[in-house]
């Protein structure tokens, strides 16, 4: 009896690193985006700040997802898209938070690409998790030429304006009034460093923000150039 319980259970192993084996390299090669991994900072032998001196530093690393003609690539979101282009944008943070993704229109209006109802509510997302925006679907630039202005607002908190703002927008068909004129507001009164990075070797772009209050919403332009 123990003896059949032992070859039972080999078999049960033998079965599941051959699985392994098989799933392993297939999800390696997928994973293009890795760089978009945010990497613990040493700090063994550094000297600590003062608690007052302190500053919270919020990143958020992003890529674009080109499909071109079923050509998939990996670009910054500077590149200079093209009529039929269909994109994603992917991106990560280094902190857990509240996302707020909204779409600049021509007449200033934003329209809330997530969360919504078609996509769901839940916007909360974990550091160093690749997450998708359009969360289904992917942007297509049509034949109208200019810039497509995407906006992300990511906070610790939820934003209460922002949450009612999804609301109405699943009533309205996804259009929201007056967000810009919210957010500068409160961005005129923040005492905060903003910094942009772009790795042409990578196709990432990484910003951040530097503030002494980590509980500050984080708020990031994407322009997508349509030439």
């Amino acid at each position: 009896m123990r003896r059949s319980s032992l070859l039972t259970l080999f078999a049960v192993l033998l079965a599941l690193a051959f699985a392994v084996s098989l799933i392993g390299p297939a999800s390696a090669q997928k994973r293009q985006t890795r760089d978009l991994v945010f990497e613990d900072e040493d700090t063994k032998g550094a000297q600590k700040p003062a608690e007052k001196d302190k500053q919270a530093v919020v990143k958020v690393k992003a890529t674009v997802l080109l499909d071109r003609g079923g050509e998939v690539k990996q670009v910054l979101p500077s590149h200079e898209f093209k009529s039929g282009d269909k994109v994603k944008i992917v991106y990560t943070t280094n902190i857990d938070c509240y996302v707020y993704w909204l779409s600049q229109g021509s007449s200033g209006d934003h329209y809330m690409l997530f969360p919504n109802e078609k996509v769901g509510m839940d916007n909360w997302v974990k550091k160093n998790m690749e997450n998708l925006v359009p969360v289904k679907g992917t942007f297509k630039f049509d034949e109208k030429k200019g810039v497509e202005k995407i906006l992300l607002v990511m906070a610790p908190e939820k934003i209460p304006e922002l949450d009612e703002a999804a609301k109405v927008a699943a009533i309205k068909g996804g259009t929201v009034k007056k967000i810009e004129e919210k957010q500068d507001s409160g961005r005129k009164t923040r005492d905060l460093v903003f910094e942009d990075e772009e790795n042409k070797d990578t196709g990432v772009s990484t910003q951040s923000q530097v503030s002494k209050d980590i509980k500050q919403p984080f708020v990031v332009a994407f322009e997508l150039k349509h030439n």
